[in-house]
């Protein structure tokens, strides 16, 4: 009876050990699915693709915060990365960028580890956006159903500058919608970022990826 006792006691004790183990393993939860930064590196800067920037977003919306349009931009700038269309640049936190070169430049680095100043790009075009609406339920349903559909809301206004000469080449509103089938599922993935990580698993999640995904196929299918 002991040595049964102490053989549950023994399997009782693996079990727990291996949902623990399980619980706390790490795993890598999401990718860009861009190029990789060996083809990054030698893409041409005078190539086919064009050199893009993306401003942070400004929040205009009546409902919401101003972190939610950075949290926007971020993620329409790793949609553009994703798609593979374009030279994304850097412009967030491009002072960290600069900070290392200067870094480099002061004698305190291995000559052939630092990165040298004078290679970065400037950027052909600047993607400006303003939030102008952030509705977790824009629609609801009629009182004639039990059940109301719920839908979530997303309007951005967009403009394409050229930076040669300052001039808005292309000016567009891009509406994102809960519930749109086959929409926000190829650029926009990955999780959310700070600012929106509160609407994770909710319609306006969906209204947000949806958004990000029209956004991006609309400066793809824009030809400047």
């Amino acid at each position: 009876m002991f040595a049964a006792f102490s053989r549950r006691s023994i399997l009782l004790l693996i079990l727990v050990a291996s949902s623990l183990i399980g619980c706390t393993s790490a795993k890598v939860v999401s990718s860009t699915g861009g190029p990789t930064i060996q083809q990054v590196q030698q893409e041409p800067a005078s190539g086919p693709k064009k050199r893009i920037a993306v401003s942070a977003f400004e929040f205009k919306a009546a409902r919401g915060a101003g972190d939610v349009g950075r949290g926007m931009s971020d993620m329409l700038a790793d949609a553009l990365i994703n798609s593979n269309r374009f030279i994304v640049l850097e412009r967030e936190h491009i002072k960290e960028v600069i900070e290392e070169q200067d870094f480099g430049a002061s004698g305190r680095v291995k000559r052939e580890t630092a990165a040298p100043i004078g290679e970065l790009e400037g950027a052909q075009l600047i993607i400006r956006g303003s939030i102008t609406e952030f509705e977790p339920k824009c629609k609801g349903g009629s009182a004639l159903f039990i059940v109301a559909a719920q839908q979530a809301c997303v309007t951005v206004n967009l403009r394409i500058i050229d930076a040669k000469t300052g001039r808005v080449v292309n000016a567009t509103t891009v509406e994102g919608r809960s519930g749109t089938v086959g929409a926000g599922l190829v650029f926009a993935t990955g999780t959310l970022p700070v600012g929106l990580g509160g609407w994770k698993k909710t319609p306006m999640e969906s209204a947000i990826r949806n958004c990000i995904e029209t956004a991006v196929q609309h400066i793809a299918n824009t030809k400047l």
